[in-house]
């Protein structure tokens, strides 16, 4: 298995089971502006665990991320491109795109650069079209 295998291994599993000791401890979580959250940088797996995906989850009570694809980058990091399938604490559904790039050291993810445009979300529950 190559390394970017095992990197992509690594992602979904975290991706399908949510187990926050697949983050390093000193993990570095990027955001765009737009996201439903109050900040852009969360550190270290103490903070993701409870403090970025608790005030995630507020807003969006049902978040699930399914990735189209991934890319090795160059440098070794991961591209994954995709849509979060959400729904709101008002019952309101949709699909948000995505691209992250993933950092995977040590056999623990150690960051992600996440891009998503809520504005997609935010056109669709008021039917306007994107």
């Amino acid at each position: 298995m190559t390394a970017s295998e095992a990197a992509e291994a690594l992602l979904r599993r975290w991706m399908e089971s949510g187990d926050h000791s697949l983050l390093a401890e000193d993990v570095r979580w990027r955001v765009s502006p737009g996201y439903p959250v109050p900040r852009t940088e969360w550190r270290g797996r103490a903070e993701v665990a409870e403090v970025f995906f608790p005030t995630l989850r507020r807003r969006f009570p049902h978040w699930k991320i399914a990735v189209d694809r991934f890319v090795p980058l160059v440098d070794g990091r991961l591209l994954a491109s995709g849509a979060y399938d959400a729904r709101d604490a008002e019952g309101r559904a949709g699909t948000v795109p995505f691209l992250h790039v993933w950092t995977v050291r040590d056999g623990a993810i150690a960051a992600v650069e996440a891009v998503a445009d809520f504005g997609a979300f935010a056109r669709a529950e008021s039917g306007t079209p994107g």
